[in-house]
């Protein structure tokens, strides 16, 4: 352990120092720690003497530590081209090799880049959030809370090192400084966006919420790294001159791996034959829908249930997942609105609230199968294009938060005199034995998609992984998720709601 440390650290000083005495990096830098604090300074004054002046106390409360959190973000966005160049800028200047042909090993390589990549942007960015910090002391302004200045402070470091080691796989994966500065937006953009969501917490006096998003930004980083550390080759470094963005190949790999041959289906070219002949050769409608259910047959036996086959383990852990979440929030919604803690007036008042979303006198809009469908469908697709750039981590939060509400309305139903049995049998059970499942495998192929993406693979790239997990999540989706959805929007629209009627005291 002390030597591999001491190793990684020789490559992290060798960065550092190559860093530290270029003044085209040191230059925009101490400008703007120097600057950006005293500008941020004088508007939080500013809107603090502004807000007071009509009773705005609050606002200015929580003005103080966005400011601070704003001023951390912006020296790691400018320090950002150090990491983006660690190793495609090596590369273009030709002082790479030596690196790589040393016997330092791939872990020590990465990590030391990474490490050096860090430190820069992380203290630039600490240094700035001091002097603002002492601007607000000057200048007799409140100052913020230690538990929020803690999490100003983790939120910083955790972006900062989110944002370094993407900027690391970026550069391990580019073949020119200009690619990779030109990719560099797929960072800062998300991480913009995340901010804002971040301000909207704090201006909203969320702050405990924020524990949770420096948690998920922890794990998320650790993904990442472990991403770049899987796929780091310095073979590859060195071979690969050029980018091409090869359409052809793209579409062909993802069709192979989603069909399992590159040759489209045997019905397809039946179809052809009944449309168009050759040589006196003519099929009928039901020799091709005889080819097509065949190929359907093969296409299920040998892709779909051989990926949901390797996709066990994830399967379990989100059933467990799901059935502890139901009960937890089913208990919980219990003791939160435990009638027994208010008073009989307020009871009787916690009750008729409770009971507005359950039964209403006002008529409801009517509920379509499209309406349905397409809500669940929106969902799912919600959770591939999350799960995509979390690793599947936010489609195991949306997950969450469907049980969890099938838990909680369980509960309400409870103390609103109805039985939770009959109400699940009647009014969830329908059409949730196909759309829970539904909702489990989407979650459970944009899990698998970030399981494979940070697993080891000496012999396929990053784009060939994730065109393999591409298609393994479109075999889930389309071969069983979406048909289960369908089914289960016909039967919420046409049968759930007879059932619950019939079943309702």
């Amino acid at each position: 352990m002390k030597t591999d440390f001491h190793l990684t650290w020789l490559v992290a000083r060798r960065e550092l120092v190559d860093q530290l005495r270029d003044w085209r990096i040191l230059m925009p830098m101490v400008v703007l720690i120097l600057f950006f604090p005293f500008l941020m300074n004088f508007t939080a004054f500013q809107v603090v003497n502004f807000t007071n002046q009509y009773g705005g106390d609050l606002v200015a409360d929580q003005i103080v530590p966005l400011l601070l959190m704003v001023v951390g973000f912006f020296p790691v966005t400018v320090s950002l081209i150090v990491a983006l160049e660690a190793f495609v800028g090596e590369k273009e200047r030709g002082t790479i090799e030596p690196l790589l042909s040393s016997p330092l090993g791939d872990s020590h390589i990465y990590v030391g880049k990474l490490l050096a990549g860090t430190l820069v942007p992380l203290t630039a960015s600490y240094v700035s959030m001091g002097l603002y910090l002492i601007g607000l002391v000057w200048q007799s302004m409140p100052f913020p809370p230690l538990d929020v200045l803690i999490q100003m402070f983790l939120l910083t470091a955790v972006q900062a090192m989110l944002m370094v080691s993407l900027a690391i796989v970026i550069s391990t994966q580019s073949t020119t400084v200009k690619a990779a500065n030109l990719l560099a937006s797929f960072i800062v953009l998300p991480v913009a966006f995340l901010l804002q969501a971040e301000s909207s917490l704090i201006f909203w006096g969320k702050n405990d919420v924020l524990w949770l998003a420096i948690v998920g930004i922890m794990v998320i980083t650790g993904l990442i790294v472990r991403l770049g550390l899987s796929h780091f080759q310095r073979e590859s470094l060195l071979g690969r001159e050029i980018d091409l963005l090869n359409l052809k190949w793209v579409l062909l790999t993802l069709w192979t791996y989603y069909s399992g041959s590159e040759q489209a289906p045997a019905f397809v070219k039946k179809i052809w034959l009944m449309i168009r002949p050759g040589d006196g050769e003519k099929l009928s409608a039901g020799q091709v829908l005889k080819a097509g259910l065949a190929d359907l047959r093969g296409w299920y036996a040998g892709e779909v249930f051989s990926t949901l086959k390797r996709m066990t383990a994830s399967i379990w852990i989100y059933v467990i997942l799901g059935l502890l979440v139901s009960v937890a929030a089913y208990y919980y919604t219990l003791d939160l609105l435990d009638p027994a803690k208010f008073l009989p007036a307020e009871r009787e008042k916690l009750l008729e609230e409770a009971a507005k979303f359950v039964i209403s006198d006002k008529p409801l809009p009517e509920i379509t199968f499209s309406f349905v469908f397409f809500n669940n469908l929106r969902v799912e697709l919600i959770m591939f294009f999350l799960g995509i750039f979390t690793f599947g981590v936010a489609a195991v939060l949306i997950f969450i938060i469907n049980f969890g509400v099938i838990g909680a309305a369980m509960a309400v139903t409870q103390l609103l005199g109805f039985s939770p049995l009959t109400i699940f049998m009647a009014g969830v059970f329908p059409h949730g034995v196909f759309e829970l499942p539904s909702v489990l495998l989407v979650g459970v192929a944009s899990l698998y998609m970030g399981v494979r993406m940070v697993t080891p693979s000496s012999r396929d790239s990053i784009s060939e992984v994730f065109l393999q997990t591409l298609a393994d999540w479109f075999k889930i989706a389309f071969g069983l998720a979406f048909p289960l959805l369908f089914i289960a929007a016909l039967v919420e629209v046409y049968i759930t709601p007879i059932l619950l009627y019939n079943f309702l005291p």
